[in-house]
């Protein structure tokens, strides 16, 4: 089986926290979700823009996206309570409310 990357959705995440941990590595779920979130919004918005040029981060609660001189042109709400949240009871919807946010996002600039 190959090593998950970027774990898409709650069985992959777990199948992740398995491989880490024959690793010997820690694995914390929140951590790996947040990050989860972040690297796969990052992937969705390098398609938008055909490369890294943008730059996203999670800060208090919301998805924030930096520009090329790292100024904020945008931020995205959760679905629901929060990213973990949403990660958690439907991450495919997740997707599509990221994707559609970046996308707008990224077509202002």
């Amino acid at each position: 089986m190959a090593f998950i990357q970027i774990p898409h959705d709650m069985t992959e995440l777990r199948i992740m926290m398995e491989q880490l941990k024959e690793m010997g590595k820690e694995a914390n779920e929140d951590q790996l979700i947040e990050q989860a979130v972040v690297d796969n919004a990052q992937q969705l918005l390098d398609e938008a823009l055909d490369g890294h040029y943008f730059t996203c981060k999670l800060e208090d609660g919301k998805l924030v996206v930096y520009d090329v001189i790292n100024l904020p042109t945008g931020s995205i709400e959760p679905l629901g309570k929060n990213f973990k949240e949403d990660f958690i009871t439907d991450a495919d919807n997740l997707w599509i409310h990221l994707s559609s946010n970046l996308n707008r996002i990224a077509g202002g600039r």
